[in-house]
């Protein structure tokens, strides 16, 4: 199959080379559609996530192996007895890529980027969930920004409201749980315990920012806020040689630096000289090079140009895991992942492209979660080694969380459902539209369950495929009836998961509202005992999955990876994080 490919894919590989010979980082690996954002409060896509996390270091970081929170830019912290006060101190050898030293300040910057309104993301909620007076914070922000477009711009009014927020934005912030106690003492107060909290420690929405970003801040006159209200900066901050306004360029503080980011082409990463233990690294540059057509990138790997293949969604992935699993192929591996794929169901609006939305009934998102085998998914149509799913929370990812069984293949049932809601064998049903990103095997899972429905509930179901960034939109805006979903845990714990589904949560692009969910995992939150904490949550889920229904599980992420074996200190992980920082590479 390669071979046959192979006239084609060497122009591709001449035009998406790293570079001119003798230029080849000491590792190299491949990223198929190139980077989205890399500001540390926006950043939400794994292969963004990967850079960011070797480019700054937060308090905590990943270790290489089990992908669980160790000390990084800080000691490991000292913690109150009700375990809701953690003090950090930052490590005295700890500095910016410019040789600045790393201080407390720089986390507060970063973390209150997280909450303000022009720099927040849907990630917010690690701050304003858990850290004292951040949700506070926050809404007072929102419905300040939310007041001042109402107004006349230019108004006395306006005016009036516009100063008078401005004047009073440090002192509401001094409210806020995190402090600067010393330059190198942070202190956070959390609202509530959070067993988890060193690992959320160790996530991008909550790394240090350097102060020269400052000079890109976007003002109105002399006001640290834009005219709406808003904190904005020149999105060309995190670029290496980006110079307005005097900007040194990207300044951060993890093992490794950007020195080249070539748009669709390349990031070069090289050795921080002034982090910490950089003598210690082995790989001293590090290429992320994009490969749109992974076709390309297996074909470069093969060939010994490529270290590293983060993924390898091809249409001929399902032998490559059987070469895998067989052991035929021992640079293969095939890791089941902290991630279940799912479509959403578009829980809110009544009506779609001038079309009724039946996912507005409960009954009628049951009817179709039960008409769906998803084994014969898992087996046939994917074929890759993935466990079928019920659940959100993948089974036996998380210590002491109970077995949760969700709604499984009962095509009677779900013909019944459908009859109750008023559309006996599919009558009255309006033509079912499913959302889906192009690339992976989308297209083909769409097309499977479309054939599942209309055999079992005949009804019409029409796939529509888009590119990512347009699919992205979509779903955000609720442009969807069924829409393809997933998710990858973002922290050892259920609400990882959980937490998605709450109303109000900005990735809850289903709509899902049901106050009874909401409350158990504000309760769970409140509670002392851990396995009663665990209960709580379970019967969570188990009302999502089987009373509301706003997705569809489908299986447990795999993710096939191919490592060179002459790379060393890269370990495959459920959590799919790689520390580059600990890899050799001994060609």
């Amino acid at each position: 199959m390669i071979a046959l490919a192979a006239p084609a894919l060497l122009v591709t590989l001449i035009l998406f080379g790293a570079g001119p010979a003798g230029d080849r980082a000491d590792f190299s690996y491949v990223n198929q559609s190139g980077i989205g954002t890399l500001d540390p409060s926006a950043v939400t896509w794994k292969q963004d996530i990967r850079i960011a996390l070797n480019v700054w270091e937060g308090l905590t970081a990943y270790d290489p192996a089990p992908a669980q929170p160790i000390a990084a830019a800080a000691f490991a912290p000292t913690m109150s007895d009700d375990g809701l006060t953690y003090s950090f101190d930052i490590r005295p050898d700890a500095r910016w890529s410019n040789g600045d030293p790393l201080t407390a300040g720089d986390f507060v910057r970063g973390w209150r980027r997280s909450l303000e309104p022009g720099t927040s993301s849907d990630y917010a909620y690690f701050l304003t969930d858990f850290v004292d007076g951040a949700a506070e914070y926050y809404a007072w922000r929102n419905e300040a920004v939310s007041r001042l477009n109402s107004l006349d711009r230019g108004s006395s009014e306006w005016r009036r409201s516009y100063d008078e927020h401005v004047n009073q934005l440090d002192e509401r912030f001094s409210r806020v749980g995190i402090q600067a106690v010393t330059e190198r003492r942070l202190r956070v107060r959390l609202s509530r315990p959070c067993p988890f909290f060193l690992d959320l420690c160790a996530f991008p929405t909550l790394l240090p920012i350097h102060r020269s970003i400052e000079r890109l801040r976007v003002r109105y006159e002399q006001s640290p806020l834009t005219a709406e209200g808003l904190v904005v900066y020149d999105p060309q901050w995190t670029k290496p040689d980006y110079h307005v306004n005097d900007y040194p360029g990207l300044i951060s503080n993890g093992p490794y630096r950007i020195t080249d980011w070539n748009f669709k082409r390349r990031v070069r990463l090289a050795v921080n000289p002034f982090y910490r233990e950089a003598d210690t690294i082995a790989c001293r540059t590090v290429d992320m090079l994009v490969y749109p057509d992974l076709n390309t990138a297996i074909m470069a790997y093969e060939a010994g140009d490529l270290d590293f293949l983060t993924e390898t969604n091809v249409p001929y992935d399902h032998e490559l895991a059987r070469l895998a699993m067989t052991g035929q192929r021992r640079d293969f591996y095939n890791v089941p992942v902290f991630g279940t794929f799912y479509f959403l169901f578009n829980c809110q609006d009544v009506t779609f492209a001038g079309r009724r939305n039946p996912f507005v009934d409960a009954r009628v998102r049951k009817a179709f979660t039960q008409a769906i085998d998803r084994r014969l998914v898992a087996e046939k149509v994917v074929a890759r080694g993935e466990r079928p799913a019920d659940t959100l929370v993948p089974v036996d990812s998380i210590a002491d969380y109970p077995r949760v069984n969700g709604l499984t293949y009962q095509p009677d049932e779900a013909r019944r459902l459908l009859a109750e809601a008023g559309y006996p064998g599919g009558r009255g049903m309006p033509v079912i539209d499913i959302l889906y990103n192009t690339g992976f095997q989308h297209g083909k899972i769409c097309d499977a369950l479309a054939e599942m429905w209309r055999a079992q509930l005949g009804v019409t179901v029409v796939p529509r495929g888009k590119e990512v960034k347009s699919f992205a939109e979509d779903r955000k805006q609720g442009r969807f009836m069924i829409a393809r979903g997933g998710w990858y845990g973002d922290y050892a714990d259920p609400t990882t998961f959980l937490d998605i589904f709450v109303h109000g949560n900005g990735n809850n692009d289903a709509g899902h509202n049901d106050r009874r969910f909401d409350q158990w995992l504000v309760e769970a939150a409140g509670q002392q005992d851990p396995v009663s904490r665990m209960n709580i949550l379970a019967r969570a889920e188990r009302r999502l999955l089987c009373d509301n229904a706003p997705l569809l599980p489908l299986f447990q992420y795999t993710q096939l990876l191919a490592i060179k074996p002459y790379v060393s200190g890269l370990y495959p992980n459920s959590r799919l994080v790689f520390p580059f920082r600990f890899i050799s590479v001994n060609r």
